[in-house]
């Protein structure tokens, strides 16, 4: 008779935790194409300020970098420069060898999670999409209604999907808008950290950039 994992769901952030050079692929995608920095800052701030709803941040974001010239083949470039994390490829097979369900929560963009990690399936994926013309021109997206505060309610969105508790799910992040979901946990690991809060706020952290380091911590 198979063991059924303590977590048998384990949650994932995407840019800095199972990809490495990148703290947000956002930042990365708006500094390479040098989109307008007053206006990613107006955006961000009226986010924040709860003068915008996320979905017209994401937006503003999309058409920021449709106007500097950002299409899919020079997108593309950008994410052949970045590197699963160290182990991260060796980990998720342990993990599914173990029985555990994946799924990544993040605000990245798809085409990140597709690029970097081609042939995994994850189990669930709750992440920004960006959608291109024939052409490779950016044609909009849709945004995810899971990121930053809202990320813990795509937890309990995913623990209702596999019908169990919070307290048997695991998250695996590395920064400040992993604070809420890390806290609904059952178990958070704060990984490659670069939060002074998170680190607080987490069960466990590996300093080390080898994702195999949280292996130990999830059997």
């Amino acid at each position: 008779m198979s063991c059924v994992p303590r977590f048998p769901l384990i949650c994932f952030d995407l840019d800095g935790t199972l990809v490495d050079d990148t703290i947000f692929i956002w930042k990365t995608l708006h500094e390479r194409f040098a989109t307008d920095a007053a206006a990613r800052r107006r955006a961000r701030a009226d986010y924040f300020a709860g003068r915008i709803p996320y979905a017209r941040w994401f937006e503003t974001d999309l058409e920021l970098l449709e106007r500097a010239g950002a299409t899919k083949p020079a997108i593309l470039l950008v994410l052949d420069e970045l590197r699963p994390m160290n182990g991260a490829r060796e980990t998720l097979d342990e993990l599914r060898r173990r029985g555990h369900h994946l799924a990544v929560i993040s605000g990245s963009l798809d085409i990140v999670l597709e690029r970097l990690f081609p042939e995994f399936r994850f189990d669930h994926v709750l992440i920004n999409r960006i959608a291109f013309a024939v052409d490779g021109r950016i044609e909009g997206g849709t945004p995810t209604p899971y990121d930053i505060e809202n990320k813990a309610a795509g937890l309990l969105e995913l623990c209702r999907r596999e019908g169990i508790g919070t307290e048997r799910a695991a998250f695996v992040g590395d920064n400040s808008n992993d604070l809420w979901i890390a806290r609904e946990a059952g178990l958070a690991i704060a990984f490659n950290c670069k939060s002074e809060e998170l680190r607080r706020t987490c069960a466990a952290e590996v300093r080390e950039k080898d994702l195999r380091k949280i292996l130990p911590l999830l059997a």
